[in-house]
């Protein structure tokens, strides 16, 4: 469990009435309704949601010497960043883990059309011309790339140049490892020279949540 966490569990323990009266405190201004503010509470004490802007209210309805309300504030501070750190090294060794060749995509618009229905729908894939590793085995740098510009023309061709929910391609990056940008094909299929500027158009997943 977080720090903060800990802390208030410590405090009001199993009273009800305790619960209560913390829940409504940290509750915005005008709020009436105690489930709500009790979900809030909740999501406080198990993932911190909320913490940085209910500090000050922490401090003085806790009840408790403010010094140890701080540390534990800190502490949960420190432990949120470890734990983001840890997800980033996870997201990263999955991606590595379940990486494959690909073209990428990139169309005239960064944002979706229809947002929800691009995340729905498959969201990055959208933007994906996969490429089975097993037809680049045998083959040399030079057969590899020629088979990527086969692979842009036939996307012109077929579906006219267009990424759904992203208007007509502009650029395609053949991505052979998960490391760097790849290579950079204009939609005519010449490579063209790439820079750092470029890398945001690999990274980010969107998505869709429900409350």
């Amino acid at each position: 469990m977080i720090a903060i966490g800990k802390l208030i569990q410590q405090i009001i323990g199993n009273d009800k009435q305790k619960r209560h009266e913390l829940a409504l405190s940290l509750a915005p201004s005008g709020t009436t309704k105690l489930g709500k503010a009790l979900r809030r509470l909740d999501e406080l004490i198990r993932t911190g949601e909320r913490l940085r802007e209910n500090r000050q209210k922490l401090r003085t309805t806790l009840g408790v010497d403010e010094m140890l309300v701080n540390d534990a504030i800190e502490d949960t501070f420190e432990q949120l960043k470890l734990e983001e750190e840890f997800q980033k090294i996870q997201r990263r060794r999955h991606h590595r883990k379940n990486f494959a060749p690909h073209i990428f995509m990139q169309g005239e618009r960064t944002v979706p059309t229809q947002i929800t229905a691009c995340v729905f729908t498959g969201g990055n894939r959208h933007r994906i011309i996969p490429i089975n590793p097993a037809d680049f085995r045998s083959l040399t740098v030079e057969e590899k790339l020629e088979m990527v510009r086969r692979l842009i023309k036939e996307h012109q061709e077929e579906k006219d140049g267009k990424i759904l929910f992203f208007g007509r391609a502009i650029a395609y990056w053949y991505r052979p490892t998960p490391d760097g940008n790849g290579v950079h094909f204009s939609s005519q299929g010449h490579v063209l020279p790439s820079s750092k500027a470029d890398r945001h158009l690999f990274h980010g997943e969107a998505s869709v949540g429900l409350r």
